[in-house]
């Protein structure tokens, strides 16, 4: 199965993570912050069964899409035309 994970937010050592399947079905999962030491939110997970680690290429992916989505909604994309 192909899901997605992302960091959603820390609750003290606890990583909150959204996990969205296929179906765009979505589960929480938490995870101490000891298995993911070097990740923040909104990073883009993986998982191998044993280890967490940050996909960074998904993850400035993702960074880029949200950030061209403010920026469209701010007026400020050429792609923003009023319609």
């Amino acid at each position: 199965m192909n899901e997605v994970c992302i960091l959603d937010r820390w609750e003290g050592d606890t990583a909150v993570i959204e996990v969205t399947d296929e179906a765009d079905q979505i589960r929480w999962q938490q995870v101490p912050r000891q298995q993911l030491p070097d990740a923040r939110e909104g990073d883009v997970l993986l998982f191998d069964g044993q280890h967490w680690k940050v996909d960074e290429t998904a993850t400035a992916l993702r960074r880029q899409k949200i950030a061209r989505r403010l920026a469209c909604l701010k007026g400020r994309h050429p792609d923003s035309g009023n319609e």
